[in-house]
C-alpha cells in the first residue's frame, strides 16, 4: 500500500495540474512531500533550470556579438550567476530524489502559469541577427525573459516551502528586476 501511495504522489507531482476522481468528481490533492519542500518548490527549481540554461545560452551570444562593452558584461555576469544557480538548483532536486526536468506538457504547468520560456525559435534567431542590431534585438529579448524568471521566483516566494529555493527566488527577484532597469537604460542610450 506504502509502494502505491509513493507511486501515486510521484505520479501527481509529474504534472502540475490537480487531479479531479472519474467516480465522485471531487478534487484530490496530492499528500505532503517528505522533508522541508514541497511541490511549488520542486516546480520553482523544474521550470528555473530550463529557464536558465535558455538564458546562459544567449547570454553567451551577448559575450561574444554584443557591440557594447555594457552588454557583453551584462551577459558575463549572467553567464557566471545563472550557471551557478542551475548547479544548486538541480543539487537540491538530486538531493529530494526529484527529476531535474519538469513535464514537458504545457497544459501540466497551467496551474503555475505555464512555462516562462522565450520562444526557441526566436532565440535561435538571435545568433543570425545582424551586428548592428544585435545589442538591441539582445536586450529587448532578454527582458522578456527575465521578466519571466521574476514571475517564476515570486511563485516560489508565495508558496515555497524551502528556505534555500525561497531565499534563491528573493534573490532571483531583486537582481532579474536590477537587470531589466539596466537594460531599460541600455536600450535609452
Amino acid at each position: 500500500m506504502k509502494r502505491l501511495l509513493l507511486v501515486a504522489a510521484v505520479l501527481l507531482l509529474a504534472g502540475c495540474g490537480t487531479p479531479v476522481t472519474a467516480t465522485t468528481g471531487t478534487v484530490e490533492s496530492a499528500p505532503p512531500l517528505p522533508g522541508n519542500f514541497n511541490d511549488t518548490d520542486v516546480m520553482f527549481l523544474q521550470m528555473m533550470v530550463p529557464h536558465h540554461e535558455q538564458g546562459v545560452r544567449m547570454a553567451r551570444l551577448a559575450q561574444t556579438r554584443a557591440a557594447a562593452v555594457e552588454v557583453r558584461d551584462l551577459a558575463a555576469a549572467v553567464v557566471a550567476t545563472q550557471t551557478d544557480e542551475v548547479e544548486d538548483m538541480t543539487a537540491w532536486l538530486r538531493a529530494w530524489n526529484q527529476p531535474i526536468e519538469a513535464d514537458p506538457d504545457a497544459h501540466a504547468h497551467a496551474g503555475h502559469g505555464g512555462m516562462r520560456m522565450t520562444d526557441p525559435a526566436v532565440v535561435a534567431s538571435l545568433a543570425d541577427t545582424p551586428a548592428a542590431a544585435f545589442d538591441r534585438t539582445f536586450l529587448n529579448l532578454f527582458t522578456g525573459h527575465q521578466h519571466g524568471a521574476v514571475e517564476l521566483a515570486r511563485m516560489e516566494t508565495g508558496d515555497g516551502k524551502d528556505p534555500q529555493a525561497r531565499e534563491l527566488a528573493s534573490r532571483i527577484v531583486e537582481s532579474r528586476t536590477a537587470q531589466v532597469r539596466q537594460m531599460a537604460r541600455l536600450l535609452d542610450t
